[in-house]
């Protein structure tokens, strides 16, 4: 029943993807970045995926085979107070907003608050965590497993570093038949490639 859902999933993002709008081609050449907060070099064509109404301003996403089965997410520069999710005071769950001073575990708590209440998580588990480097900076690199509302099980690789008080993220995403590890080579050459500004 689960690979015939994954199978369905799979044709109606093909489907789907001729007729939506807003993707724009990434090629493979320097590229600035969630608002040119930094700049990274693809080695192969990515879709810019369009804005939608859940993007925060220095919010991009990139994927290959359409956002059901994988996507790079980029979030640069983000201020002390600001939140990784757009979100309004009156929403009953909040994800906490991101602090300069906050922990290893503090930065892994607020990604996936924002996985459990904005990306519809049913379940989500952390499997490791531990040192890593991003934008010539210490970081924190992270990776999970989780099933969203879609009931399709994914795996994720996120890299946090908070840089002159502010925060950068760059994260992957997909679907865990096949396309997560398809796209995490590629995935590690883009978070080596980047650059702050």
């Amino acid at each position: 029943m689960y690979m015939y859902r994954l199978l369905t999933l799979i044709a109606c993002a093909f489907a789907l993807s001729g007729c939506v709008v807003g993707y724009t081609l990434v090629e493979p050449k320097p590229v600035p970045v969630a608002k040119g907060a930094m700049t990274v070099q693809p080695s192969i064509a990515w879709n810019r995926s369009p804005r939608n109404i859940y993007d925060i301003p220095k919010e991009e996403n990139w994927t290959q085979n359409g956002p059901l089965l994988d996507t790079i997410t980029f979030m640069g520069a983000l201020n002390d107070g600001e939140a990784i999710a757009k979100q309004r005071p009156k929403d009953e769950r909040q994800v906490p907003v991101f602090r300069s001073n906050m922990t290893p575990q503090d930065l892994v708590s607020m990604v996936e608050s924002y996985y459990r209440i904005k990306a519809g998580a049913t379940t989500f588990e952390t499997t490791g965590v531990a040192p890593s480097k991003l934008l010539g900076a210490k970081a924190i690199e992270f990776n999970f497993n989780y099933i969203g509302a879609d009931e399709v099980k994914r795996r994720g690789r996120s890299l946090l570093a908070v840089l002159d008080g502010k925060l950068y993220f760059i994260s992957l995403e997909g679907a865990s038949v096949h396309y997560f590890d398809a796209a995490l080579p590629e995935f590690l050459r883009i978070v080596e490639s980047a650059r702050a500004g």
